[in-house]
């Protein structure tokens, strides 16, 4: 390709993270470890730019404090969106932080996506702070070889 070629890009389908406006009002919660935050960056910036009025939390898990690359990004919405927390923990920082994770609201949605061993973790721990199982969605990462 040679810049100024033009390039088609055909429309992207499937899997269960993308923005629904019926949740305008509702608490939503995005959850991703490592890469899996970059689908998760997408929902949020759509969120936002329909001017999602309930509360957002972003959590980010990642092996250290250096595996956070949306760390900027996001702090940066956050100073502009009240309605935005963002919270950005490390695998050592992980059974103490699901331990205080709780839904206050019946109403919150959580969207997780990551390495699946992390995404089961967070829905277990979703399901017993109280979160219904229909309003989790949830895309994994599977590892190659399986």
């Amino acid at each position: 390709m040679q810049v100024g070629d033009p390039l088609r890009l055909g429309e992207l389908r499937g899997g269960a993270l993308q923005y629904d406006p019926d949740w305008q009002s509702r608490p939503l919660w995005l959850l991703a470890t490592g890469t899996g935050l970059g689908p998760l960056w997408g929902v949020l910036r759509e969120a936002l730019r329909q001017d999602h009025q309930g509360a957002i939390r972003v959590i980010h898990l990642a092996h250290d404090v250096d595996g956070h690359y949306l760390a900027e990004p996001l702090a940066a919405l956050a100073v502009s969106h009240p309605n935005l927390t963002v919270e950005l923990w490390t695998a050592a920082q992980l059974p103490q932080a699901l331990a205080q994770l709780r839904v206050v609201s019946r109403q919150t949605l959580a969207l997780l996506c990551g390495h699946p061993a992390s995404v089961e973790a967070f829905s277990k721990r979703l399901f017993l702070a109280g979160l219904p199982r229909n309003q989790l969605l949830a895309d994994v990462f599977l590892p190659r070889g399986i």
